[in-house]
């Protein structure tokens, strides 16, 4: 069982609860055994921290009914010289791009919108769960005596879609795989999604083509918010044109389907 060791800072009864509760979840159904340590301000956090050896933290930047805030931790957390840096992941309602920017340069990895819609518990824990994934395939293909099975097309494209964040319980995953894989196959350089692609999906899961465009819009949509930027960097260093700072349907599926193609020539 895959094991987390993750220390929360937040002044918010709710939050803290709701945490607690989700991540019970995690240990039971998920295969991950998460410890898990909770403190409502800055000074209770940085004794945590220098007591155990924290993989991540969850944030909050404000902590109004605490002592301290987000950044006197981060600026303290930085005094400390720790050999292994956790993950730092900052939570907060503020709206301000400039409290994001001098979050991430004080040490912050990621920042979550706390006002934003979707989120939530689960959101923030698939996050931390989609990176350090990452972070451990990385190490294991990093060995000299690695030896690697070819994937079928299939299968490649189904690994590859996971690790950006497109999760088992989006509805729109198997839709992206089928997309990709037709798109892949193809030896149609004009091959419209609207026109040769999604009438087939939507045929075979009886399905309006709407609906199969929709799935794949938001299960890309979500792996753009729940997955760290520096994987989203790493895995898709494509630009970006859409205005929600995702790819659209088009930009993702054709990059996978060139991907792949360029990876089985031959």
């Amino acid at each position: 069982m895959r094991q987390m060791k993750l220390l929360m800072v937040e002044d918010e009864l709710k939050d803290r609860l709701d945490f607690k509760e989700y991540i019970a979840t995690l240990n039971t159904t998920l295969g991950y055994q998460v410890d898990f340590y909770i403190a409502q301000g800055e000074s209770d956090g940085i004794s945590l921290v220098q007591k155990f050896d924290f993989d991540a933290i969850i944030l909050d930047l404000e902590l109004h009914s605490s002592d301290g805030d987000g950044f006197a931790f981060l600026k303290k957390l930085q005094q400390l010289n720790l050999t292994e840096k956790p993950y730092i992941l900052v939570s907060t309602n503020n709206r301000s791009m400039i409290v994001k920017e001098n979050a991430r340069k004080m040490g912050a990895d990621y920042v979550f919108w706390k006002f934003k819609l979707d989120y939530s518990p689960k959101l923030v824990m698939e996050h931390l769960c989609i990176y350090f994934e990452h972070r451990i395939n990385s190490d294991k293909i990093s060995g000299p005596t690695l030896v690697v099975e070819k994937l079928s097309l299939e299968d490649d494209v189904k690994l590859q879609v996971s690790k950006i964040g497109i999760n088992d319980d989006m509805i729109g995953k198997k839709y992206v795989i089928e997309s990709i894989v037709i798109v892949a196959k193809s030896n149609d350089s004009d091959i419209n999604l609207h026109k040769d692609v999604f009438p087939l999906i939507a045929k075979k899961y009886n399905k309006s083509i709407g609906s199969v465009n929709r799935a794949i819009e938001s299960a890309i949509n979500k792996a753009w918010c729940i997955t760290d930027d520096s994987i989203l960097s790493e895995l898709y260093p494509a630009v970006v044109s859409g205005s929600k700072g995702a790819p659209t349907n088009k930009e993702f599926i054709f990059y996978y389907a060139n991907k792949i193609k360029d990876e089985y020539k031959g």
